[in-house]
C-alpha cells in the first residue's frame, strides 16, 4: 500500500500542468544552460528585432552624408560629424538596451526619435554645406607663366568651380634663381578679376590671402597677376591656396 502511494505520488508529481515537480525541473534547466529567465527575457526583448530597422537607419543616414560631403576645412563639418556620431551611439544604446530595466517606454521612444532626428539633421547640414560650404579648389588652379619679370602678368585661372559667391587665394613667390638673386622680400603684386578695375587688390605680398567677390554662372575663374620686383630680378609665382566659400 505504502507502494501504491508512493506510486501514485510520483504520478501525480511527474505529471500535470504547473506540477512542482516540472517547475523545478524547468528553472533548473533555464538557469543551467540559459541564466535567469528574467535576465534571459530582458535580453531578448532588448536586442529585439523592431531594434534593428531604426538603427540600421541611422548608419545608413550617416554613411550618404559622409559619401556626399564636399572637399574643404575640415573643422566646418565638426558640428555635423558630433550630430552623426551621437545619432549612432544612441541608437546603438538603444539596441543593447542600455537603461532599460530602469527606463520607461516613453524614454526609449524618445531615443529612438532622438537618433534618427541627429541623423537626419546631419545628412541635411551636410546637403547644405556641399551646396554652400568652403571648397578647396588649389587642384584645379593653374596659373601661366610661372615665371616673371618685374612688369610680367600672370593668369590663375580656376577650372570648373562650384557656384560660390566669394574665391580665396594665396599666391607664393620665390626666387627663380636663388643662387643668383635674393628678390623675394621687395617683390609684390597687384591682382584683380579682368575688366573689373573694382576687384584690384594692390601691394599683395607673398602668402597673403586675397578675397574675391564672385557672381553668376561660369565654366572658369580668371584672375590676373601683375608682377612687381627689382629689375633683373626673375620670380617663381605658385598657387598655395585656393578656395570657394559663400
Amino acid at each position: 500500500m505504502t507502494d501504491d502511494r508512493r506510486g501514485d505520488d510520483v504520478q501525480v508529481a511527474s505529471h500535470g500542468e504547473g506540477a512542482p515537480a516540472i517547475g523545478k525541473v524547468g528553472k533548473l534547466f533555464l538557469s543551467v544552460f540559459v541564466g535567469d529567465p528574467a535576465e534571459f527575457i530582458g535580453n531578448v526583448k532588448r536586442w529585439s528585432g523592431w531594434n534593428w530597422p531604426p538603427f540600421f537607419l541611422v548608419i545608413t543616414l550617416g554613411a550618404v552624408a559622409l559619401i556626399i560631403a564636399p572637399g574643404g576645412p575640415t573643422d566646418q563639418f565638426l558640428w555635423v560629424y558630433v550630430a552623426i556620431g551621437t545619432a549612432v551611439v544612441v541608437a546603438f544604446c538603444r539596441v543593447i538596451g542600455v537603461g532599460s530595466r530602469d527606463s520607461s517606454a516613453v524614454w526609449r521612444a524618445l531615443m529612438t526619435g532622438g537618433s534618427l532626428l541627429l541623423a537626419v539633421l546631419g545628412i541635411v547640414g551636410m546637403d547644405h554645406l556641399a551646396d554652400h560650404g568652403e571648397v578647396d579648389v588649389t587642384g584645379r588652379t593653374r596659373i601661366s607663366p610661372a615665371t616673371g619679370t618685374n612688369g610680367s602678368r600672370l593668369r590663375v585661372v580656376v577650372n570648373a568651380p562650384p557656384e560660390r559667391a566669394q574665391l580665396r587665394l594665396v599666391l607664393t613667390v620665390a626666387d627663380a634663381v636663388p643662387g643668383a638673386q635674393s628678390c623675394t622680400p621687395d617683390t609684390e603684386m597687384a591682382l584683380q578679376l579682368p575688366n573689373n578695375a573694382n576687384t584690384l587688390v594692390a601691394d599683395v605680398t607673398s602668402g597673403q590671402p586675397v578675397e574675391f567677390p564672385l557672381g553668376g554662372l561660369r565654366d572658369r575663374i580668371v584672375v590676373d597677376v601683375d608682377l612687381l620686383t627689382e629689375d633683373g630680378c626673375r620670380m617663381s609665382v605658385s598657387v598655395a591656396e585656393a578656395a570657394l566659400h559663400d
